[in-house]
């Protein structure tokens, strides 16, 4: 895991399939550090899966700051939006996106309804 500061955000580019129980920590460290005073985002481009402990962080993070997350593959995408975990993060398509802070994808929850 790799921590830059690029325009005023912090930028944490993941490097592992899975987000390890060591890398989550320090996450949970470097969000309470540096949540009041930058917008953090998380470059999952590498990561294949996400764990519940994880989306557990989403959750409790979003009650200080929300965090923003991009380049991420087709399934974590998809998890987080059955989980409806989404909700918890920004995420963004890249990084130019999120530093930006610009088009950032939104999730339209459609329901069927039945005509009376």
């Amino acid at each position: 895991m790799k921590t830059k500061d690029v325009n005023g955000v912090c930028i944490v580019d993941v490097e592992e399939d899975s987000i390890s129980t060591a890398s989550l920590k320090d996450l949970k460290n470097l969000f309470k550090e540096r949540s009041n005073k930058k917008r953090i985002g998380l470059n999952l481009g590498d990561v294949k899966t996400l764990k519940h402990d994880f989306l557990d962080f989403l959750k409790d993070a979003a009650s200080i700051n929300k965090i923003s997350l991009y380049n991420l593959t087709n399934d974590a995408y998809l998890m987080l939006f059955i989980s409806k975990y989404d909700a918890y993060a920004d995420i963004y398509l890249d990084e130019a996106d999120f530093v930006t802070k610009k088009r950032p994808i939104i999730y339209r929850r459609l329901k069927l309804l039945k005509s009376a």
